[in-house]
């Protein structure tokens, strides 16, 4: 006698390697909704960075100098502005976020006689 159909063992084995197959692209919405956060997260960092050094490079020349600080809605900002040389100053931002686990820093040349600056 012919017995048709799956016995009790092959469909346990079938749905074992289904499960396999599948666990892991469960896990995967969850990692992308991740990365798309620490990806915006960055963005906004590079933005903030980008507005502060624009402000500072609008200043006069001379009046660029020191350092300080700014909180915006859980970013912090800072800043240092270094000495004249040869007409020019390196600006440098930093914004971190995350509680410090995370960081985004830039740095420019501005130039006494130019608005324009090399990144």
């Amino acid at each position: 006698m012919k017995r048709r159909g799956f016995s009790l063992i092959e469909a346990l084995v079938a749905l074992m390697l289904l499960l396999v197959a599948l666990i892991p692209m469960a896990a995967l919405p969850a990692a992308t909704s991740r990365l798309y956060m620490a990806s915006a997260a960055r963005e906004q960092a590079a933005l903030l960075a980008v507005q502060k050094l624009d402000e500072l490079e609008s200043k006069k020349f001379n009046d660029l100098s020191g350092e300080g600080s700014q909180t915006i809605g859980g970013y912090k900002m800072t800043w240092t502005i270094g000495e004249a040389v040869d007409q020019q100053r390196k600006v440098r931002v930093s914004v971190a976020w995350n509680e410090g686990k995370s960081k985004f820093e830039i740095t420019r040349q501005v130039s006494a006689g130019a608005h324009r600056t090399s990144t």
